[in-house]
Formats: structure tokens, sequence, C-alpha cells
């Protein structure tokens, strides 16, 4: 069975290595080398100066994708011009990108992408049939161009998954919510349905930052966090506004299951509470105000009613009043 190793210089100095041994996907050039040397027939093949007229293509259309998985489906249609290909994903660090279609097959191209003369992950492409050697060369062709454009798109999406969420709870944060909030609210009053907001504000949180220190204070915050991904359907969102203050949105829920979500959250936060370095446990103590989206309203109008349950004003402005049992 032949191995190809691909060196690609002088277009963007990027390298990848196409093997059918996948113990060999992602070493170095020596390591491969000397491994498939030890092992079976190894064919070096010219160096590539330039991508091919499908490598141009390629790049032509990675350069137009909005995010990963619009980058993966593009190589699979253009590596479908000479093979059928059922799926393809990408593994790179922890991190695993999946195209829209998802076949697997028990004929699959191992393709370890470098960046730079370094690992940079692995393609992983599945055929319906097996790929004879004059396919894997125009494959290697065509690949040469794909290295660069996943990078840029994988740090954008994470630069814009950094920009909203909170690095502390990992919770998405105002922007996030500011957004979310347009988007259900838009729905529900052109539509219909139902929607509520639920605000949670901490009522000791100056107390432990106080008593037990800061470092204390950003652990009480990310047990919050724990507590709404506990206790949150897959459909209800959770937010931190900033500070002690979260807010979860609850698409095609009435004010009475928004209570219900409130009364779970103080149960949750009172059955786990802190632990300090020192052996104390340091109890969790919230308030929770919530609204229900009413006709006619705009979005601000909703977050402010919302904002007043929390702190008692409910008779006045029609909201929910709010739970004010502490956990």
């Amino acid at each position: 069975m032949a191995h190809i190793e691909v060196h690609t210089q002088g277009f963007n100095r990027m390298a990848y290595y196409l093997t059918s041994d996948e113990t060999l996907c992602g070493q170095p050039p020596s390591a491969l080398a000397g491994a498939v040397s030890q092992r079976t027939p190894f064919v070096r093949l010219s160096t590539v100066e330039a991508p091919s007229e499908r490598g141009q293509a390629l790049l032509g259309s990675l350069l137009r994708c909005v995010n990963v998985a619009a980058a993966l489906d593009t190589i699979r249609t253009h590596v479908e011009a000479l093979l059928s290909v059922t799926s393809i994903s990408w593994q790179v660090d922890d991190e695993r990108y999946c195209g829209s279609v998802c076949e697997p097959s028990e004929h699959t191209i191992p393709v370890a992408l470098t960046l730079d003369d370094r690992p940079f992950g692995r393609l992983r492409l599945h055929s319906r049939r097996p790929v004879g050697e004059e396919e894997l060369a125009q494959l290697r062709e065509m690949l040469t161009v794909v290295a660069y454009p996943l990078r840029n798109l994988r740090m954008l999406e994470h630069a814009l998954i950094a920009a909203e969420h909170d690095a502390l709870t990992g919770l998405k944060n105002r922007r996030a919510f500011d957004l979310e909030l347009k988007a259900v609210h838009a729905r529900v009053a052109r539509y219909g349905g139902q929607a509520s907001l639920l605000i949670l504000d901490m009522t000791r949180f100056k107390a432990i930052n106080d008593t037990y220190g800061h470092d204390v204070g950003d652990r009480a915050l990310a047990r919050v966090a724990e507590g709404l991904d506990r206790c949150l359907r897959e459909t209800d969102s959770a937010y931190r506004l900033g500070g002690d203050e979260f807010m979860v949105i609850l698409p095609e829920t009435p004010n009475r299951g928004a209570q219900r979500l409130g009364t779970r959250l103080l149960d949750w936060f009172r059955d786990h509470p802190l632990r300090e370095p020192g052996g104390e446990w340091v109890p969790l103590k919230a308030r929770i105000g919530m609204a229900q989206f009413q006709k006619g309203e705009d979005a601000d109008d909703w977050f402010r009613r919302t904002d007043q349950a929390l702190y008692g004003n409910a008779e006045s402005t029609g909201a929910s009043r709010p739970l004010d049992r502490l956990a």
C-alpha cells in the first residue's frame, strides 16, 4: 500500500502529509519518512510550487466561506469532482469540526495538515470506495490550499465566541443578551406565543467578597453559572449581565413556567453552598424577578418590567411578584 509525502513550498509554505496509515498522520517530515521507510515502499512526489487549477478554484471558494463548517462543505463539494465523499471532518487540538453531511464509510482518507512546518490537525474524508494512487495524487494537489483558510476561519469563530461570552463564568454576556432579546421579541411580537424573562441577583455577593476575598467571589459567580446550566432547558439561554446579575431568556414559556424555574434555581443554590479554602461553607443567596412578554411592548419595556420585578415594583408595572425567598 503506497504512502505519499507532499512538501508544498513557495505558494504558502504549507505542507501536508497524506497517508493511508493513520498512525503517521500529523507527524513531522523526519518522523514520517523514518516510519514509512521501515514499513513499506515510500514514494516522494515532486515539489509543488503553486496550487493546481483545482486548488485555485477551491481556494477561491474557501475565501467566501464564513465559518469552518461551511469551509468543510466547500472542500467536500470540490473533492467530489475527483471521488465520491460521504463526509468530512477536521480535528485540531481538542476541537472537532464537521460538515453538514455526515455518512461515515469504511474507506477513510486521513489528511494531516501542517501550518508553517507545525502540525495543524487532521482532515478525515470518507469515500464510498477505495481510492487509487492517481486519485490521491490529484487530491493532494487540490488540498495544498486548505490550511490557511481553515486557520483564519477558526480564529474568527474563536473571536466571535470571546466577544459574546463572559470569561469567568462561560455564560454569554450582555452583548449576546441584547441581540437574542431583540430576536426573541421580534418573533413573539410578530407570530404570537409566549416568552418570559428571568433576572437573578446575588444578595450577599459583596459580603462574600469582603469576608472571603475576591477569589471566593469569583467561585460564587461560577457556581451560579453552574446552577443555571443544571436547571435550564436546552431551549433556554443564560447570560451574565455584569457583576452579580444574571439574565435568562425563556422562549415559549408563560409566567408560571418562569416561576417554577426560579423556585428550582433557589432550591439548587440552597443545596449547593460554596466551600471556601478554610473549610467554611458559604451559602449562596439570591432574589429573582420575572416578566412575561405583553403584547404591544417593545424589548426595552419588557426588560425594564423584569428588572423592576426583581426589586419589588411589580404591582405598578404588571410584572409578576419577585421570588424573594433566599437560597
